[in-house]
């Protein structure tokens, strides 16, 4: 889930080329009703984003027993301790901040974490 449409094209692309099945959502709670309709293997989360931010989303699918397993990878520039030490207490399994990776980083990432 991510709101920058560059952005979002960019993982999209990323991921696709790399054999990957790709549902995008712009907002938290359009991206909620994609994960509810498609159950993905994984969830790239952006944290700042308009309707539902990422937290509200974690929050969501962690009170939800069918999708509270479903392992997150947070991707954002929220690069401060406060935002880090809150999405800790979700089951993330990576904390990205997007100006510090590359595309080819989070496809390695998704491998290591789906393999």
């Amino acid at each position: 889930m991510e709101d920058d449409d560059n952005i979002r094209e960019i993982y999209a692309t990323a991921l696709s080329a790399s054999g990957f099945e790709i549902v995008e959502a712009f907002n938290g709670e359009d991206g909620i009703i994609a994960i509810k309709e498609n159950n993905p293997d994984i969830i790239l989360l952006d944290l700042q984003m308009p309707v539902m931010n990422g937290f509200q989303v974690m929050e969501a699918l962690q009170e939800d027993e069918k999708l509270s397993g479903i392992p997150i990878v947070v991707l954002t520039n929220a690069d401060d301790d406060e935002s880090i030490k809150k999405a800790g207490k979700f089951e993330t399994r990576f904390y990205v901040v997007k100006a510090l990776t590359t595309p080819q980083k989070i496809v390695g990432i998704v491998r290591e974490i789906l393999h």
